[in-house]
């Protein structure tokens, strides 16, 4: 049952939705846009080459009108995020692995530790009497 559990977990790891795996690139361009005047806040993230990571290229569909276009990019800071996806699963598999061998270790004992334990020969058995009065 466990051996169940564990695959299905290292499956989801490793094989994760479609849509899903559009969210989880290895590269991206993050944009982070305060309010400008009506215009709320926003997060943006698009997947660019370093050199293109600005505001113009990531900021999808402007939001402010043609000549506003220059003083709204310059509020929005923009970064370039790179990382390993494949390194992140590597180790949480490698994680899982070690608390599983571990809770298998520990219901081994368990299930071990009755049969092993002999009844002390020297122990006394708490009996009491009680004396009539």
């Amino acid at each position: 049952m466990k051996i169940l559990w564990l695959a299905a977990v290292v499956w989801s790891v490793l094989a994760p939705p479609a849509q899903a795996s559009k969210s989880w690139e290895d590269i991206r361009c993050k944009c982070i846009c305060p309010p400008y005047r009506n215009i709320s806040g926003r997060i943006y993230n698009k997947n660019v080459s370093q050199k293109d990571c600005n505001c113009l290229h990531v900021v999808e569909p402007m939001p402010v009108p043609g000549n506003d276009v220059e003083a709204y990019c310059l509020l929005c800071e923009c970064k370039y995020e790179e990382r390993s996806t494949t390194t992140i699963k590597i180790i949480i598999i490698i994680y899982l692995s070690v608390v599983g061998a571990l809770l298998l270790h520990m219901a081994f004992l368990m299930l071990v530790d009755p049969l092993i334990r002999k009844p002390d020969a020297y122990a006394q058995p708490c009996t009491t009497k009680r004396t009539q009065r």
